[in-house]
């Protein structure tokens, strides 16, 4: 099978959206685009949890650019855990063209992961 990622973004009222990623054959270097999110906002939190494969750990990033290097990383995750939930305090502030970021799992093994990632965003700065 090939990799299948899916994000849905769903505004919750005033400045909150909630983006919820499923991910199926997931490895290092898959990626997640997100399209519809405000332009400029700050991430308050993501929470991330492998539910199937080979990976034994995963440590996902939010990138304002396709294959982007560390240049525009907006979150990194200091370490690998097979679950991860991180509270950001203060949420990290991204800015964009066109309300598009995009998600690694970044799994440390195999490309035959199952995942599913919720972030927290508010819109403005």
């Amino acid at each position: 099978m090939a990799y299948s990622g899916s994000a849905v973004v769903t505004h919750l009222g005033g400045p909150d959206y909630q983006v919820v990623i499923t991910e199926t054959e997931a490895g290092a270097a898959t990626e997640a685009t997100i399209e519809g999110l405000p332009k400029k906002g700050r991430i308050c939190s993501q929470s991330a949890s492998k539910t199937a494969g080979s990976a034994t750990t995963i440590a996902p990033i939010l990138v304002t650019a396709a294959a982007s290097t560390l240049a525009v990383q907006t979150v990194v995750q200091a370490s690998a855990a097979a679950d991860q939930s991180n509270a950001f305090d203060p949420p990290v502030k991204y800015s964009t063209s066109n309300g598009t970021l995009f998600h690694r799992s970044v799994c440390d093994t195999g490309s035959d992961s199952s995942i599913t990632t919720i972030y927290l965003i508010q819109a403005g700065w």
